[in-house]
C-alpha cells in the first residue's frame, strides 16, 4: 500500500492542478466561475457578478474578495436575504437600478470601499432598505433622485467621500423615514438653501470635517425633530441669527474648531431642549451673556447684577478662545431674567467655578 502512495499523491496534485487550470480557462473563455458560500451559489467572471441563487434560509450574504467591477442586471434570483455586503475586496463602479432586482427583502446594503457613482433611481428596486452605506467611494456629487424609492430608509452613510456641495434636489423625492444622515469627512463647501427640507423626521445630522464657510439662514428649515447636529471642524465664520430657529428638539450642538468670531444675541433662542453646546477653538471676540441664556425655558440658576462672578468672564475666555473676548452684559434691567442652564450641561466647563 505504501509503495503506491507517491503515485496516489501525484494523481491528487494533478487533479487539483487540472481543476485550477480549468477555472482559469473558464474565466478567460467567458464561462462563469461558481462557488457555494453558505446557502448561496455565486457565479462571476472577469469582474462581473452574473448569477446568485439561494438554496437555504441564510439571510446574510457576503460577496467579497472577488474584485468585482459591476453587477449584471437580474443577477440576484429572487433571494430572501436581508443583508448584503459588497464592501471588501471589490472595485464596483458600474451599477444600474436593475443590478439590485431580485432582492425583495433586503434591508441592509453595504457598498463601502468601491467606486460607485450615484445616479437617479439607482436603488429604487430596494423598497424595504433601511440602511445604505456608501463610505469611501470617491463620490463627488449627489444627483437628483439618487435615493428615490427608498421609502423605508432610516440610516444613510455618505461620509468619507469627495462630495463638494449639497444641492436643493440632492435629497429630493426621497427618504421620508430617514433618521440619521452622515456627511462627515467630505469636501463640502456649499449647502443649498432648503437642501434638507424634505427630511422631516431627521434626528441626527453630521456635517463635521468639511469646508463649510457660509450657511443659509433657512438651512435647517422644517427639521423640528432634529436632536443632534455636528457642524464642528469646518470654516464657518458666522452663525445667522435664525439658523437654528426650527430646531426645537435639538439636544446636542457641536460648533467647535471653526472660525466663528461673534455669536449674535438670540442665535440660540428657542433651543429649550439643548443639553450640550460646544463652541471652543473658535475666534470668538464678542459675546453677549443673553446669547447663552435666552433659549432657556427651564433655567435652574439666575443672575442679578450682584451675582455675576468675575471668574465667569475669565474662565469662559480661557476655555473658548485663544484671543481675548469682550464679554458684554445686557442692560441691568433685564439681568434678573438671565440664566444659564447647568443642570443640562449647557456650559459644562463653568459649573464648578460658578456654583460650588
Amino acid at each position: 500500500m505504501l509503495r503506491h502512495f507517491p503515485l496516489l499523491l501525484q494523481v491528487v496534485v494533478f487533479v487539483l492542478s487540472v481543476s485550477a487550470v480549468d477555472q482559469e480557462e473558464e474565466a478567460s473563455a467567458g464561462v462563469p466561475i461558481c462557488a457555494d458560500v453558505d446557502d448561496f451559489n455565486i457565479c462571476h467572471y472577469n469582474g462581473v457578478l452574473v448569477n446568485v441563487t439561494q438554496r437555504g434560509s441564510e439571510d446574510h450574504l457576503g460577496i467579497c474578495e472577488l474584485d468585482l467591477l459591476t453587477i449584471r442586471e437580474d443577477a440576484f434570483k429572487n433571494l430572501t436575504a436581508t443583508h448584503l455586503y459588497l464592501d471588501q475586496g471589490n472595485r464596483i463602479s458600474g451599477l444600474k437600478k436593475e443590478s439590485f432586482r431580485g432582492l425583495p427583502r433586503l434591508t441592509w446594503l453595504e457598498l463601502d470601499n468601491n467606486q460607485v457613482p450615484l445616479s437617479g433611481h439607482l436603488f429604487s428596486e430596494l423598497g424595504r432598505l433601511q440602511s445604505l452605506s456608501l463610505k469611501y467611494n470617491n463620490i463627488d456629487r449627489i444627483p437628483a433622485d439618487s435615493f428615490a424609492g427608498l421609502s423605508s430608509l432610516v440610516w444613510l452613510f455618505l461620509n468619507n467621500n469627495n462630495i463638494t456641495s449639497i444641492d436643493t434636489d440632492s435629497f429630493s423625492n426621497v427618504i421620508p423615514e430617514l433618521l440619521c444622515l452622515w456627511l462627515t469627512d467630505n469636501k463640502i463647501t456649499r449647502v443649498a438653501s432648503g437642501a434638507f427640507v424634505g427630511l422631516t423626521r431627521l434626528n441626527r445630522l453630521y456635517l463635521s470635517y468639511n469646508q463649510l464657510e457660509d450657511l443659509p439662514t433657512d438651512l435647517f428649515r422644517g427639521l423640528n425633530k432634529l436632536e443632534i447636529l455636528y457642524l464642528h471642524n469646518n470654516r464657518i465664520t458666522n452663525i445667522p441669527e435664525t439658523l437654528f430657529r426650527d430646531l426645537v428638539e435639538l439636544k446636542v450642538l457641536y460648533l467647535q474648531e471653526n472660525k466663528i468670531s461673534t455669536l449674535d444675541p438670540g442665535v440660540f433662542l428657542g433651543l429649550s431642549q439643548l443639553e450640550e453646546l460646544i463652541c471652543d477653538k473658535n475666534e470668538l471676540s464678542d459675546v453677549v451673556v443673553s446669547t447663552l441664556s435666552e433659549g432657556c425655558s427651564t433655567c435652574s440658576h439666575t443672575f442679578s447684577p450682584t451675582l455675576v462672578p468675575e471668574q465667569f468672564v475669565t474662565v469662559f475666555l480661557n476655555m473658548s478662545s485663544e484671543a481675548p473676548i469682550n464679554f458684554r452684559l445686557p442692560e441691568p434691567a433685564i439681568l434678573s431674567r438671565l440664566a444659564i442652564t447647568l443642570r443640562t450641561c449647557r456650559l459644562r466647563y463653568l459649573q464648578k467655578l460658578l456654583f460650588t
